[in-house]
């Protein structure tokens, strides 16, 4: 019997030092991973969903956060509009590989404005899969028709473009969409080593990513994307058509919005929105705090015009996203207003004040 114990203690420590190794080795080939878009971090691009660590029916993010989705499988790269799509923004491999799968023809519609069937089988829209030696991939999903420039069995290296971003398949906004496979199991990229369903609230390090491309993203679960001033409030929708198509403030706007738009915001949150004009302040204000987490949310305050236009100046605005009683970010926005033709009131100082306002929809 104790010899028996003996060769079955003996046997679960070879197991577990062959599980070690086998760790070991995966660790040891596995790829660094540089950045897949070419774009500017925080200001033309943003990271709207991490991977759903979650094995269960709940939601959770390698920080233990709620920027993500249930079952999502990859990291979301997002653009700031489907406008932003033009000029083509390049998707590149994010490590040498060898290309085993592509497939393009896939229209660019939001997934919202589609019927399901259209994209059965085809959620990853326009797409390439890399494979990197050891059981190791790379998939990129959602790029643009027609912009698919490798072919199966194609070497590539690492930042070679592979197509164009775009939101073909099952997707609600212009972006690139990258799953890491591992034996064909899903890794999250920022957290590779962590058990199944772990979470880490105090992780740091890079991850698999290379340092300078986990630097450029460091997490974030809540984030504005955009703020400026506006003849009318603009929606979500859109705003992911074209983040530059908004309502221009004129002299004769009947009223000045002040907006800011948003990912990944938490039940709780709130947005103060602070304005000013030729010599006055036009208001301070903060919208309700959210009754819900939201994905992608758009918030405004505004100020009626009673005269007969605005005056001519400089006008400033700040905008403030706050949770738990502390800003988490700013933007600063400004512009220069030009005299409306015919005699000017003081429309800022004889305005009635239009109440904080806010409107927007989760993008999931």
């Amino acid at each position: 019997m104790q010899l028996r114990r003996c060769r079955s203690a003996s046997a679960a420590l070879g197991l577990l030092l062959t599980g070690l190794l086998s760790q070991g080795a995966a660790s040891e080939d596995r790829p660094e991973l540089s950045l897949p878009l070419a774009c500017q971090p925080h200001k033309t691009c943003f990271i709207q969903n991490y991977v759903d660590i979650d094995p269960g029916r709940s939601a959770k993010d390698y920080m233990c956060g709620r920027a993500t989705y249930e079952k999502h499988s990859g990291v979301d790269f997002r653009l700031l509009s489907a406008a932003a799509t033009t000029p083509p923004v390049a998707v590149l491999a994010s490590a040498d590989g060898t290309v085993k799968a592509v497939r393009d023809g896939v229209a660019d519609v939001f997934f919202k404005k589609a019927k399901p069937q259209d994209v059965a089988g085809r959620e990853c829209g326009n797409g390439v899969i890399l494979d990197h030696g050891g059981g190791w991939e790379t998939q990129y999903c959602h790029m643009r028709q027609g912009s698919v420039r490798v072919a199966k069995d194609q070497a590539v290296k690492r930042g070679d473009q592979l197509g164009d971003a775009g939101f073909s398949g099952m997707a609600d906004f212009a972006q690139v969409h990258i799953s890491v496979r591992h034996d064909g199991k899903i890794i999250d990229p920022f957290l590779p080593d962590a058990a199944e369903g772990k979470c880490d609230p105090n992780a740091r390090g890079p991850g698999m990513w290379q340092p300078a491309a986990a630097a450029a993203f460091p997490y974030k679960n809540g984030e504005m994307i955009g703020a400026a001033f506006a003849g009318a409030p603009p929606t979500v929708e859109a705003l992911e058509i074209n983040d530059r198509d908004v309502v221009p403030l004129t002299a004769s706007s009947p009223a000045i919005i002040l907006y800011g738009r948003f990912i990944n915001l938490m039940k709780g949150d709130l947005v103060r929105f602070v304005a000013s004009g030729p010599g006055s302040e036009i208001f301070d204000e903060n919208a309700a705090p959210l009754e819900r987490d939201k994905a992608t949310y758009v918030a405004f305050a505004g100020k009626r015009r009673l005269g007969d236009a605005w005056p001519a100046g400089h006008y400033s605005g700040r905008v403030e996203l706050i949770r738990d009683r502390g800003v988490i970010a700013t933007n600063l926005v400004s512009f220069d207003l030009p005299g409306a033709p015919g005699p000017a009131a003081t429309g800022s100082e004889k305005s009635g004040s239009e109440k904080s306002g806010a409107s927007g929809q989760e993008a999931r």
